[in-house]
């Protein structure tokens, strides 16, 4: 074949894919190529029959139910028996398993730790490619990023996830970390002023970002004035903080918070205002039961600061080695050599005590009356991969005393109401998106059974689960 023919051929191949992308309506057409051998559903209408259904709503693990689907929609649920389906439907027998909503995780970068020269000079490298597809493949559908290294990275990708020219989870978007000075990682820019953190806040929502990030060296007239300027645009601001304490951040009017308690700074002895002095274990001095710990989830509560648990990010740094073979495997040969040669010799005993008064402390939380979601935040000592560490992250909730349909909950509905979209998504009702997660096994019975992913379906396509994730296999770290 000629160079003349070859550009034709290439040419006629790409129009006849974007007349493919930008011409039909179904549903899977609407997907590339590329995206088409991980759709194993795309009918108009598809009835899940005879599952076990995840009532996050009411806390409970309904048996023997029938969910409907049309065009995206979920459009009838009940008992088997009496769901009447649709002549021509798909039905899809899921006796055995269990049909849960579409994880809504709520700190899901889009990068990962790539090199660290010193414990103070850390680099991220964004995966654009692989994490969306981890991420889709374990059932997260809707995901908050939490902070950007590459803001138009993740404001491209956001695009092509929306128009489905990739697959992945609904991107919220995260602007820039706000970073005050003396930070460790040089991807994050330092804004030591009240006027600059205004003119941030406004530059990145004009480029389209929802929420913004402070984080650990920001200080509190700072801090004020983002959060002053994300309110004024009707957004939301997160933190890990660090030099500003929990209390002076509720204080403040900060929207939500971090890694549990993990972050908080309020009981560390001698803590300077507006220094960042942190300590692996920031409550060994204090009983997580106790009344300082009480005083401070009551300023929460009161404030209605929200909280995002990141278990898993925190377990890979306890002494006990917890990575799975599954996760090395989808690691690229260099990222899994650098994995093993420096970062997972990153491991200390006072991270399993902290481990142990984290769990406390965050159940009080909830028990309380506060807000508690959850996030996966794919960095730390690099043994937390998008998706694999998201399905870890729930798993590890239950250790902290919620049954499996309750830490179902904080990972879904809670996310939802979080991100002011519990109408749309979060749960498995009439009328809201068709983003479900069909998984093997009762997930009442074992919180593991998570890890049985077969079937994702995000606005009513259903992926193949185990088809991703083999695509993915040796990948992440490439790109």
């Amino acid at each position: 074949m000629n160079k003349l023919s070859k550009i034709i051929i290439t040419g006629f191949v790409a129009v006849i894919g974007y007349l493919g992308f930008a011409g039909k309506a179904d549903a899977q057409s609407a997907y590339p190529y590329s995206a088409q051998a991980y759709i194993s559903y795309k009918q108009d209408t598809i009835a899940l029959t005879h599952c076990f259904l995840a009532d996050v709503i009411h806390k409970t693990v309904l048996n023997d139910e029938t969910i409907v689907i049309a065009k995206g929609i979920i459009i009838k649920t009940g008992k088997t028996k009496a769901v009447q389906i649709p002549h021509g439907a798909t039905i899809i027998d899921c006796t055995g398993k269990t049909v849960l909503p579409g994880l809504v995780m709520l700190h899901e970068h889009m990068f990962y730790p790539a090199a660290s020269i010193t414990p103070y000079y850390v680099h991220y490298k964004q995966l654009p490619v692989s994490f969306p597809r981890l991420y889709l493949a374990c059932g997260v559908t809707t995901a908050r990023t939490a902070g950007s290294v590459e803001p138009y990275s993740d404001l491209s990708l956001k695009k092509e996830i929306d128009t489905h020219q990739v697959i992945g989870p609904s991107l919220y978007v995260t602007a820039p970390y706000m970073e005050g000075e003396g930070g460790f990682a040089p991807q994050m820019h330092e804004i030591t002023t009240t006027d600059e953190a205004e003119r941030f806040v406004n530059f990145w929502a004009d480029e389209g970002f929802t929420s913004f990030k402070a984080y650990m060296n920001l200080n509190r007239s700072v801090l004020k004035a983002a959060i002053d300027a994300a309110h004024t645009r009707g957004l939301k601001i997160t933190g890990h903080l660090c030099a500003v304490t929990y209390r002076e951040a509720a204080e403040l009017g900060i929207d939500q918070l971090e890694h549990g308690f993990f972050a908080a700074t309020d009981f560390i002895p001698g803590k300077q205002e507006d220094a960042c002095v942190s300590e692996l274990n920031p409550f060994k001095h204090i009983d997580p039961r106790g009344k300082e710990a009480k005083d401070l989830i009551d300023v929460l509560v009161k404030h209605k600061v929200i909280l995002t648990s990141t278990l898993a990010v925190f377990e890979g740094i306890c002494k006990q080695d917890t990575i799975t073979q599954q996760v090395l495997d989808a690691m690229a040969p260099d990222t899994r050599d650098m994995y093993l040669k420096y970062y997972s010799r990153e491991r200390s005993a006072d991270m399993d005590s902290a481990m142990v008064k984290e769990f406390v402390m965050e159940k009080e939380f909830a028990n309380a009356g506060g807000l508690l979601t959850a996030g996966t935040d794919p960095t730390g000592n690099g043994d937390v991969l998008a998706g694999y560490g998201s399905l870890r992250a729930i798993e590890l909730l239950t250790k902290e005393g919620f049954t499996p349909i309750e830490a179902i909950r904080i990972a879904t509905y809670n996310g939802a109401i979080a991100l002011q979209a519990q109408q749309n998504i979060g749960s498995i009702e009439v009328g809201k998106h068709a983003d479900l997660v069909v998984i093997d096994g009762n997930i009442a019975d074992n919180i593991n059974n998570i890890e049985k992913t077969e079937w994702v379906f995000k606005d009513g396509v259903g992926f193949n689960s185990q088809k991703i994730l083999l695509g993915m296999k040796g990948q992440v770290g490439k790109y």
